[in-house]
């Protein structure tokens, strides 16, 4: 079975082919869907794949055919002003040429023509005529440089070209730091030549112009592939969009993965895929060519399963985060029907009693009590009768003393507890019982507070009590400060 690779070149010289006998179809709608078609899909793969040299001539021919006009009027222009070009290149290239010669460099310099195809989205962004064209000229550097020379060969030559012409900073492109994903290396300036013109200047090696002529096959082989095209089916898959915008997935991904690509809120509604006129799953695994368009539906949500099928980490990552989203929603739901519940039970709603309900139900933390709330799993009924159960207070070991009004409220005790200690709380609160929190089990010495609650008196905490930050930022009014005492 031929690699994915083959299949790929096979598909791009048998449309460049196509492309090149098209004049024999004539003036027809069938020419201009095949022009288009190639302009639009297979123009931009031979570009990702850094095939320029078929890139280039697919979307020259394809101007030819979908605007012959607009082509024959460019190609006019530039053959009229050839001679003129030539010698305006030799003129730029004559004292660049010396300098590299001092200083000992081994290379090649060609002049570059712009393809009609970029001269006229050129005029197009420039809004002018062929003549004005910004960039219209172009050379190429090619360096003879040993492999651990190559970058500071190609910088040092930068650096001679910045010194005879003033650069356009805004036109710097570093592809040596940061190669493409084809593996396409090359240093890019645009520099004010003689007589005020833009002229782009290219600088690489001789294996960084093999790689740009020859796409990543070239690539691989100067990785030690021994001559022959690496097997990328292990490794990516090439689909399109509808609108035939090019999209590089790992080898494996499926519509769900590709819907994820496109935008996490499309892969989070989606329900299938169509490629070649047939609906498919979103589990369906995607093939070098297919071009899918994504089935949506409003009420579509993520689950966990889909973890277990996508294999790009995008997808794998926005599905996480979906969930976790779900998971927050529908906690917050099922907290605000518990909370509001209880306010018409008249019960007093505590957070530490809570946490202990959702530990002796078995879950792992309070949110998965309220989520199983929210989605109808669990009786609310039944928690209340619970966490009534867990509410009732424990019998004193000792009996209280009964309130009496005393002259120093805030150094007497209010209410005497176990063991020979007492608690003094805030003297402006008369008449109310005290009993220690369950959540914590607040011991003597340790620093406390205490919390008006609506049924059971004052409650008495931990200062580090893990509800203690949640009554503070919710009902800072009914916190009041508390101490431990000893008892006379």
């Amino acid at each position: 079975m031929e690699d994915s690779n083959k299949v790929i070149y096979r598909i791009l010289t048998d449309r460049l082919d196509q492309m090149r006998a098209l004049d024999k179809e004539g003036d027809s709608e069938q020419r201009r869907h095949i022009a288009r078609e190639t302009q639009d899909l297979h123009a931009p793969l031979a570009h990702r794949l850094g095939l320029y040299q078929i890139k280039t001539e697919m979307e020259d021919l394809a101007l030819k055919f979908l605007d012959y006009d607009t082509y024959k009027y460019i190609a006019h222009a530039l053959n009229a002003k050839r001679s003129e070009r030539d010698a305006y290149i030799e003129r730029f290239i004559e004292p660049l040429k010396r300098k590299l010669e001092q200083e000992g460099f081994r290379f090649t310099i060609k002049g570059r023509p712009k393809s009609i195809h970029s001269i006229y989205h050129k005029m197009q962004a420039q809004h002018c005529d062929v003549d004005r064209i910004y960039d219209l000229f172009a050379i190429r550097i090619i360096l003879d440089s040993e492999p651990e020379n190559e970058k500071r060969d190609c910088w040092q030559v930068y650096s001679i070209i910045t010194d005879i012409f003033t650069p356009n900073p805004k036109r710097l492109r570093d592809w040596l730091s940061v190669p493409k994903e084809n593996g396409y290396e090359s240093l890019h300036t645009t520099v004010l030549g003689p007589d005020d013109r833009w002229v782009e200047v290219q600088i690489r090696t001789r294996r960084m112009d093999e790689i740009a002529e020859k796409g990543v096959a070239a690539h691989w082989a100067y990785k030690g592939v021994n001559g022959n095209i690496l097997n990328t089916e292990h490794q990516s898959v090439y689909v399109f969009t509808p609108t035939g915008d090019l999209r590089r997935l790992p080898a494996g991904a499926t519509v769900l993965d590709f819907a994820f690509g496109i935008h996490s809120e499309v892969g989070c509604h989606c329900v299938g895929g169509r490629i070649r006129n047939q609906n498919v799953s979103i589990r369906h695994i995607l093939q070098n060519g297919d071009q899918i368009e994504i089935l949506t539906a409003p009420n579509q949500k993520p689950n966990a399963g889909w973890l277990n099928f996508v294999v790009s980490s995008k997808a794998k990552n926005k599905i996480r985060q979906a969930l976790k989203e779900i998971e927050y929603k529908e906690a917050a739901a099922g907290r605000e029907l518990l909370e509001r519940r209880f306010r018409n039970w008249k019960i007093d709603y505590n957070e530490g009693d809570i946490s202990r309900l959702a530990d002796r139900l078995g879950y792992k933390a309070v949110s998965d009590l309220y989520q199983s709330l929210a989605q109808g799993k669990e009786d609310i009924l039944r928690l209340r009768d619970l966490f009534l159960q867990i509410e009732a207070p424990v019998p004193a070991t000792s009996p209280a003393p009964e309130h009496t009004a005393r002259t120093d409220e805030s150094d007497k005790p209010r209410n005497t507890m176990p063991n020979g200690v007492a608690i003094v709380v805030d003297m402006n609160v008369k008449n109310v019982d005290y009993n220690l929190s369950k959540c914590c089990n607040p011991q003597p010495g340790e620093p406390i507070f205490g919390f008006i609650s609506i049924t059971k008196g004052v409650r008495i905490h931990r200062c580090d009590c893990p509800n203690a930050t949640s009554m503070r930022e919710r009902y800072p009014y009914r916190m009041i400060p508390a101490r431990w005492a000893t008892t006379k």
